[in-house]
């Protein structure tokens, strides 16, 4: 998982153990995974959302990888990556890849041989997607970690259509948990992009109302293909807009229909504003997220939220140290494509 999101992560592998009645997990957590004896089926663990992928690992008490070549820990291995390959099914592996520090090493290449010889996939090199990772472990042993499906988890089915600057849906998952996930919530989307935040809040569960809106055509169009991929799309009304002037759908149509009444202010406001890299210039940003913050907090109900994911951290920090509409509630920062951005929950103030 992203480093920064641990606890966020965690949180939802105990509901996943809940619901599936399984017994309190022993877990490990680091600040990028968490190591879990889960009781359970382990494909079960697929349905996480917040997490960039699941592996299986394997210990093995020996000083060096060499002793890896073992007969019995060769056939340890290849038994549970075969167990890996016909669980993952109708999925399917195309080639192996093995990781590691020295992988060019003698040694390492006749693992990766013995293993891929053993469940009957070729060697693939850096496009192989049944990942096999050899590390050292604490002590005096090495871990043998194999991801469990064919792609992370968090390269989604539903995204067939990407945006420059679009974020990690397992990160947008992330914070739309940390956000809250309240059914009678009305819940909008400035910048919509290609609609990954607002599509993992449609399903994380129900809303009152979920709406889009940006004043790019090709995006909207992005997000609604997306939406509809991921079977969400009659739920949500996308609409052009330009954020910094109104962030609601314009009465009656869809939006009513939608709604089923008036048109009424927000609870929560999802946005991932351009961070002047792929999207955007730093010098347009500071109007512009000013702008954002002044036009959502009119249409946010007091006590209602924003949630920001953002590039933009001293822009963002300086507009909010005294900002009379915002107040932060909860602020961290996360890596995400090799940027460390801040995510951070305001809450709608009185006033202001």
């Amino acid at each position: 998982m992203a480093p920064g999101l641990a606890d966020l992560a965690l949180n939802e592998v105990r509901a996943l153990a809940r619901r599936s009645r399984l017994p309190a997990l022993e877990t490990t957590v680091r600040d990028d995974a968490i190591a879990v004896a889960w009781p359970g089926d382990p494909a079960e663990l697929h349905a996480l959302r917040t997490v960039q992928s699941v592996a299986r690992v394997w210990r093995f008490d020996v000083p060096r990888p060499k002793a890896l070549l073992d007969n019995t820990a060769v056939r340890t291995l290849v038994d549970g990556v075969r167990t890996i390959v016909e669980s993952a099914r109708p999925a399917r592996f195309e080639g192996l890849r093995l990781s590691a520090a020295g992988s060019g090493s003698a040694v390492m290449q006749r693992l990766a041989e013995a293993l891929a010889a053993g469940v009957g996939l070729p060697l693939a090199g850096d496009a192989g997607d049944l990942v096999v990772r050899v590390r050292r472990g604490e002590g005096r042993a090495w871990e043998v970690l194999v991801r469990t499906t064919p792609r992370p988890l968090s390269v989604r089915a539903w995204r067939v259509c990407d945006r420059p600057g679009g974020i990690d849906a397992a990160l947008a998952a992330a914070l739309v948990r940390l956000a809250g996930v309240r059914p009678g919530d009305r819940v909008a989307n400035p910048m919509l992009g290609g609609g990954t935040l607002l599509i993992e809040r449609a399903l994380a569960g129900p809303a009152a109302c979920l709406h889009g809106v940006d004043t790019d055509l090709e995006a909207l169009a992005c997000a609604q293909r997306n939406a509809a991929a991921a079977g969400v799309s009659e739920r949500m009304v996308l609409v052009p807009g330009d954020a910094t002037l109104a962030i609601d759908p314009p009465t009656g149509g869809d939006a009513a229909a939608a709604d089923g009444g008036p048109r009424r202010r927000y609870d929560l406001v999802l946005v991932d504003p351009p961070w002047g890299d792929a999207v955007g210039d730093h010098v347009a940003n500071a109007a512009l997220y000013a702008a954002l913050l002044r036009v959502a907090a009119s249409q946010t109900v007091t006590g209602g939220h924003l949630l920001m994911v953002t590039h933009e951290v001293r822009l963002a920090e300086r507009l909010l140290g005294d900002h009379p509409a915002w107040g932060v509630r909860h602020a961290r920062r996360v890596w995400q494509g090799g940027h460390r951005p801040l995510c951070a929950l305001l809450e709608r103030l009185p006033g202001g």
